[in-house]
This record gives C-alpha cells, structure tokens and sequence, in this order.
C-alpha cells in the first residue's frame, strides 16, 4: 500500500520535539502509534533500525505512526532527565497524535525499543487511553519494571536469546501474574541491537497489535 511520510515538530510543554509521521496514503487514517527510541546517552536515537523497522511495519500495515526523538536529542529543545521528562514526552506525543483527524476514533498505542521499552511501559502504565504496548529488548537488567502490575493494556515482548540487557530468565519476573493479553516471543540468536533481525521483531509485534488495536482493512 502505498506510504505517506512527513516531517512534524510536537510541542511538548514549553519545548518542541522532531519527528516523523507515516501513515497509508490511500485511508489516510488509523490507530495513533508512537515509536520510543533507545537511550540518547548511548547513542540513541530515532535514526535506528529497529525503530525504522517498526515504523515501516505499523505503516504499512495501516497504522498512524510517529518515530520522535526525546528531549535533547536531535533538534529537540530541553535535555535528558534520566527517563523522567521522557515520560513527559511520550504524554505529548500522545496529546498530539490523539488530536490528529487521522486517528480521531482508532484508539492509541505505543511502542518502544531498549530504554524506549521502559520509558514507553512507565508511561502506558499510567495512561488509561492506551490500547496496546509493544515493547524490543526491555533492559530488565538496569531498570526496575516492578510498574508492570499497574499496566492494563495488552503487552507484547519480543527479546533476543543473547541479549546480556535482557535474559529470557528475567522473562518470569517481568510477567509475574499471568494473563492472556500478554506475551513474550524470544528470537533464537539474536542479541541486544537486532542487526538483521529487526524487520521479524517488529513484525510480531504488529501482529500482537493487529488483535487488540487493528487497522483498517
């Protein structure tokens, strides 16, 4: 189908964030999805491939979506918080996308990658508006994801059998209680970065989506 991307710049507070919107050319409308990207003080950015690989997925398969880079980041005003003001990020990112005629009606829905995953997850879990969250390589091995219990939405892991970031033997710990709308699919092989492996993770989690937020036909 046939792709329509832009360049936007969301307010966000008192600073702008930079970002790129795609979206299906030919119903130009869909459920809002935001891409969170992996840490800026490592060299994060939304200029990553397994964010692009989520971002061309979930537009190809009819979604509203937005890659956008944190506070500090790129051309963005403000600077890193530690995950504090990213919180704050994804909540205006979200204000925004909710208010694009685009999305008016579909639903929300986020996504996010390493650092990404547990800013995303943080702020899902205290977004009652959030539909469905899918997360690439949590990094359980340097943050605290005890949050977990106060998420409501849908959830869909997809991890690398050799990530030191995330081993499958925290997978347990991550899904303490056990529920039907969650899900963890571990990649044979892969490792914390995803090189060549990006496009299969990102489209689990576009199927994980596609029961509890789906697109239009």
């Amino acid at each position: 189908m046939p792709v329509r991307q832009r360049d936007v710049r969301i307010p966000v507070g008192e600073i702008h964030l930079e970002g790129k919107l795609g979206y299906d050319e030919e119903t130009a409308s869909g459920p809002g999805v935001l891409i969170c990207h992996p840490h800026p003080q490592f060299g994060g950015s939304m200029d990553n491939n397994v964010v692009w690989a989520l971002f061309d997925i979930f537009t190809q398969r009819g979604y509203v979506t937005v890659a956008f880079n944190f506070r500090g980041v790129g051309g963005c005003g403000g600077r890193h918080d530690d995950g504090e003001g990213e919180i704050e990020d994804v909540k205006g990112v979200l204000d925004w996308l909710e208010g694009l005629p685009e999305t008016k009606g579909f639903g929300l829905g986020i996504l996010g990658y390493s650092f990404g995953a547990w800013v995303g997850l943080r702020a899902a879990a205290r977004e009652e508006r959030v539909r469905c969250v899918g997360v690439v390589a949590p990094p359980a091995s340097m943050y605290s994801f005890a949050f977990l219990s106060q998420l409501r939405s849908p959830l869909f892991v997809v991890s690398g059998s050799q990530d030191p970031f995330c081993a499958t033997d925290q997978k347990d710990s991550l899904f303490e209680v056990p529920r039907d709308d969650r899900d963890w699919k571990v990649l044979e092989g892969a490792d914390h970065f995803f090189r060549n492996r990006e496009k299969e993770a990102a489209q689990y989690l576009c199927d994980g989506f596609a029961t509890h937020l789906p697109a239009p036909p």
